[in-house]
């Protein structure tokens, strides 16, 4: 009996065991793909951001607020770390993801050439953005 446990795993105790392995293997492309779920889901909050910023880009400033209310400070975006290679499981979301921010990057170019033409319509009315000196000078009094 002894012998065909040899001839099973190939080369006794020495042998390669698959089911070790697969678990191994599986376990690694878990992991692998909860990184990049986190990446993705990371980037698609972003993009999902820059799409509600387009709708109203006033966001919460387009509503009557009280004065004392500050600005929400600006952070510097920062991408994520890469955590190995993309597993297959991810590559439809991914691309998917990718396909979003090309037109949401479409939509805010489009959308900083529109405020550059209207900032450029209202530089130029006479006495728009300069200071408020006198017109007029009062000579008799």
């Amino acid at each position: 009996m002894a012998e065909r446990a040899d001839a099973d795993t190939g080369l006794g105790e020495a042998g390669y065991n698959h089911t070790a392995s697969t678990l191994t293997e599986s376990a690694a492309d878990d992991t692998a793909l909860a990184a990049w779920t986190a990446v993705l889901d990371v980037l698609e909050m972003a993009v999902q951001a820059a799409e509600r910023t387009l709708k109203d880009p006033l966001g919460p400033l387009s509503s009557a607020v009280p004065d004392h209310v500050a600005p929400l400070p600006v952070e510097r975006w920062t991408p994520p770390t890469r955590p190995g290679p993309l597993p297959a499981a991810a590559r439809r979301r991914a691309a998917a993801l990718a396909a979003a921010q090309e037109r949401v990057a479409h939509r805010l170019d489009e959308a900083r050439m529109d405020v550059a033409r209207q900032l450029q319509a209202v530089s130029s009315v006479p006495g728009v953005g300069e200071s408020s000196a006198a017109i007029y000078l009062d000579v008799n009094g």
